[in-house]
Order: structure tokens, then sequence, then C-alpha cells
């Protein structure tokens, strides 16, 4: 006989559980980093590499940062591991990965890279905890981590592929 209330498990998917609120960490992340870019990253960008507009920059940023956020909540609310897992997993190694272009740009081109004070003091640090706390509640399995951080890689490499178009 049913009652018409929630499982544990339909409830744990419609509302995410507290301790699960670092897969928002990418999010946060992009956000913050997203905002230091807005001012001058499109014409550091324009100088160094290819055409941008600070409106093309927010175009295809705004797109990207609501498919972080689906899939940031999507981990949050998954059982343990998965899918949203990988995906969200990817998209906060991208922006370790993407920071250290960041800081590499700068030091190679000799000026300020929009993009690489948050990379550095938000980024990474948020990376590094991120896969520590990841690993330590049994989110995701090393083969979710490894594939994790092989698309990761191929999604910053496309992001900074990209500023060449």
């Amino acid at each position: 006989m049913t009652t018409g209330m929630p499982t544990p498990r339909a409830a744990e998917r419609t509302a995410p559980p507290y301790e699960a609120v670092p897969f928002l960490l990418p999010f946060v992340v992009y956000v913050l980093h997203t905002l230091e870019e807005l001012q001058g990253f499109a014409a550091w960008a324009t100088k160094h590499f290819g055409p941008e507009t600070t409106g093309m920059f927010a175009g295809y940023h705004i797109p990207l940062m609501l498919l972080v956020l689906l899939c940031s909540w999507r981990a949050m609310v998954a059982d343990r591991n998965g899918g949203w897992v990988v995906l969200a997993t990817a998209f906060q190694w991208q922006f370790s990965v993407n920071a250290l272009f960041h800081l590499s740009s700068w030091a190679l081109l000799g000026e300020y890279a929009p993009g690489a004070v948050t990379g550095a003091v938000v980024s990474i640090p948020a990376t590094v905890f991120y896969m520590w706390w990841v690993r330590s509640q049994e989110r995701a399995t090393s083969r979710e981590i490894a594939l994790a951080l092989v698309l990761g890689s191929v999604i910053a490499a496309l992001a900074i592929g990209f500023l060449f178009l």
C-alpha cells in the first residue's frame, strides 16, 4: 500500500542534500571567474589571439554557465555518482586547467591576463578542495575521476582553442 509520501530516494532527487553543496563549486568558480574577465578579457584576447567582443564573450558564457549550473545541481541530487558527477567534476577540473592557461599567458606575454587572479586564488584552491571532497565522500570512483580529468582537459583545450577563431 502506498501512502503518497515520497520515498527517501525520491526526496533525495528533488531536494539537494546539504552535504553535497560542494558540487556547486564549479558554478560559483565560473561566475567569479567570468566577473573578473568581463571588463578586459575581450580586448586582451583580441590583442593576443583572435577577434572577441564583450557581447560575444557574454553570448557564449551565459548558456555555458547555465550548463555548468545544471550539471552541478544534478550532481547534488544524484544518489552517489554517475554521469552528472563526472560532468560537474570535469567542469571543475577545466577551471583549474584554465587557471594555468591564464597564469602561463601572463608570464609568457608579460601582460596581465584577465582571469589570472581568480584562477590563482579561486579556481585552483577550489579544485584541490573539490577533488579531495569528491573522493573522501566517495561521490566518484577512480574511473569516474579519470574520465572527468580527460573530459575536463578536452573542454579546456576547446575553450582555449576557441580564442584563435
